[in-house]
């Protein structure tokens, strides 16, 4: 896994400024699903419980690492959105 930081360069920009719960979330869950292993997204809002707990929260559950950084009311999350780890794909 590579490092992700404030200073990483996107691939993408998802803004949601605007959006409440629980839009920032599923927009982020969408983009991010058709983005490829190894790209980072970066979303822009302004609504705090999208950028303090329902972004982070899916970004944990996926293995997704991140970054949140504020400026104003405005929150910038950076995604780096990784492969599929291999003990969660079933082979038959």
């Amino acid at each position: 896994m590579s490092e992700l930081n404030v200073a990483t360069k996107p691939d993408e920009v998802l803004d949601v400024l605007g959006e409440i719960c629980p839009y920032p979330q599923l927009y982020t869950k969408k983009k991010l699903e058709k983005m490829a292993p190894g790209s980072v997204l970066e979303i822009l809002t302004d609504h705090p419980p999208a950028a303090e707990e329902t972004i982070p929260g899916y970004c944990e559950e996926m293995h997704y690492p991140f970054v949140t950084t504020k400026q104003g009311a405005v929150y910038k999350i950076l995604v780096k959105k990784e492969a599929p780890s291999p003990k969660n794909t079933q082979s038959k």
